[in-house]
């Protein structure tokens, strides 16, 4: 074999790494795109999940099982949260029982999501403003977080009474 030869098969062998190279890399990011958008709708689907169980309790603790007509009524900003002998998620009876509640769920697929949430009273014709007293309405936000998921996943609803 002469030096055209090899120099021939060496520059053939080089091209074939990189075709394979890059078949790889391409290969490789497309696997973790497609599991990333999974992880995003799971993480979705684990939120807005949360919301909906949250949405079904009473609006307030003072609402539970009677009628409130003026928001002073209601509870305490300083106080949303679980009520004395509301220990876990099965004896939670309004919404803001849910401030600062924390829970991880576990795909097979894609491991554990990290799901909290927040809940305070907002301005009622500004809902994106937090109020520093009772009203009519309140803001429950929740954040789902997964290793596959480079962003928190944010929802949120607004609640009137």
């Amino acid at each position: 074999m002469n030096t055209g030869q090899t120099l021939l098969i060496t520059v053939g062998l080089l091209l074939f790494s990189i075709f394979i190279l890059t078949v790889y890399r391409t290969t490789t990011s497309r696997f973790a795109f497609a599991i990333a958008n999974e992880a995003l709708l799971s993480g979705t689907a684990i939120g807005q999940s949360l919301i909906d169980e949250i949405t079904l309790k009473s609006f307030d603790e003072k609402t539970v099982n009677k009628v409130v007509s003026v928001p002073d009524s209601l509870t305490p900003v300083n106080q949303l949260g679980p009520d004395s002998g509301e220990k876990d998620v099965t004896t939670y009876d309004d919404i803001d029982d849910y401030n600062n509640y924390e829970r991880t769920e576990t795909l097979s697929r894609l491991g554990n999501f990290k799901a909290w949430s927040k809940v305070y009273y907002v301005l009622p014709n500004s809902p994106d403003i937090k109020s520093g007293t009772r009203t009519f309405a309140k803001k429950i936000e929740v954040y789902v977080q997964n290793d596959f998921v480079t962003d928190t996943v944010k929802l949120y609803r607004i609640v009137t009474y």
